[in-house]
């Protein structure tokens, strides 16, 4: 993650300040997460504000990428986001600054599902891709050279 997002102490005490921005998508660090791919720039709108000993972080965070669906196994465009970010942090624990970077990281990294379904797999009449016939075991073939045979005859 190299690119942060730090709020200066001196900077709030002149009131709340509003965030609007991107950030890269490598600064999720899911480069290597083989059922995501193309992971677009992180939109971030936020608020800051100090209220007495506390500073307080609310908005919201969303970022488009492509992830494998579980059921069919392609690839499906998606915005995972997170409309209600809040975050507070002490001021006593403080001593320039904020970093919201990380926190911002976790909440959207949190919101991507673990099993995604692609609308398409979701839909009534969706149907499992097919596997070649040459993948597919033919039962007839192999019904003499079943282990189970021997067990079937027996007679106890």
């Amino acid at each position: 993650m190299k690119k942060s997002l730090h709020i200066a102490l001196e900077t709030l005490d002149k009131g709340p300040v509003q965030l609007t921005g991107n950030l890269p998508g490598r600064f999720l660090g899911l480069k290597d997460e083989p059922s995501i791919r193309n992971v677009g720039e992180v939109s971030y709108t936020l608020t800051v504000e100090k209220t007495g000993h506390e500073i307080l972080a609310m908005g919201s965070l969303e970022v488009p990428m492509d992830l494998e669906c579980v059921r069919s196994g392609l690839f499906f465009s998606t915005i995972v986001s997170e409309s209600a970010f809040l975050r507070d942090y002490s001021t006593e624990d403080l001593r320039e600054g904020v970093d919201l970077s990380e926190d911002i990281r976790e909440a959207l990294v949190i919101q991507i599902p673990p099993y995604p379904v692609s609308p398409e797999a979701q839909s009534p009449d969706f149907e499992l891709p097919k596997l070649p016939t040459e993948l597919t075991e033919d039962p007839d073939k192999n019904a003499g050279n079943s282990p189970w045979n021997d067990l079937d005859q027996l007679n106890l």
